[in-house]
């Protein structure tokens, strides 16, 4: 006797609605694992007495993880509201609105306890002046080039030092920073920043103390310290930024 065809393809049907399930689930399990250990997410605020600004990005590195050498891709975006000496305006006071974005590719280097990350790409800096100010070649959209260079190292079991540059074209500016951090305890680091900034209207230097506390793979650190500015008043500054891997 033969079987009639939805006989036949019943059995077939229930195995592939049964085996649907299990292999988009495998599907997802294999994006997420492409990606552990090889995406973080980064944000922050830095607060002074003329000046504010936040930023936010994201890092990826496409063929190996975080920890070992390899391609990064970068992107950053971020904002803010800034006041500056000037002749041009009434009262000597100016206040400008500056937006910014950057897409960067790079490499990072290992050598024993150094790393040290390479990037070079694009940036788009917007600054809207409350009011006009022929002087100040920070004015509406600039497109340039950017490079930035970092660089870790891990002293010894509780230091380690890092230290970076970045130049961009867009706004002529240059930024430097170092550190130098102890781990106190497990969940506590420590320590010691330093940062030097200069473009086409103002040339500022801090030095601070800062905590990081890691929280189960995120890391919320919090830095405080004087600022120095040619253009605008000294006062303190306060930064608190997170970092998130995935």
């Amino acid at each position: 006797m033969f079987s009639s065809p939805a006989r036949t393809l019943a059995p077939l049907l229930a195995a592939l609605s049964a085996a649907c399930p299990m292999s988009c689930a495998a599907a997802e399990e294999s994006a997420e694992a492409a990606l552990r250990r090889r995406l973080y997410f980064y944000t922050g605020l830095d607060i002074a007495r003329d000046n504010g600004y936040g930023w936010g990005g994201m890092a990826w590195a496409p063929f190996a993880p975080m920890d070992q050498e390899g391609l990064r891709l970068r992107t950053q975006t971020g904002g803010g509201r800034y006041q500056y000496r000037t002749q041009a305006v009434p009262g000597g006071w100016n206040t400008g609105n500056k937006t910014d974005g950057e897409v960067l590719i790079g490499w990072q280097f290992l050598r024993g306890a150094h790393a040290l990350a390479l990037y070079g790409g694009v940036n788009v800096v917007d600054n809207r002046l409350d009011d006009p100010d022929p002087g100040n070649r920070d004015q509406g959209t600039q497109f340039g080039a950017k490079i930035v260079a970092e660089w870790f190292y891990r002293l010894d079991e509780r230091w380690t030092l890092t230290a970076a540059i970045s130049a961009s074209t867009a706004d002529g500016t240059v930024n430097g920073r170092a550190t130098a951090g102890w781990q106190a305890i497990r969940w506590l680091n420590v320590g010691m920043e330093t940062g030097v900034t200069t473009d086409w209207l103002d040339e500022s230097a801090r030095l601070g103390l800062f905590i990081a506390c890691p929280l189960e793979g995120w890391e919320l650190r919090a830095a405080t310290g004087w600022r120095w500015s040619s253009d605008s008043d000294d006062s303190p500054y306060g930064t608190l930024s997170l970092y998130m891997p995935f």
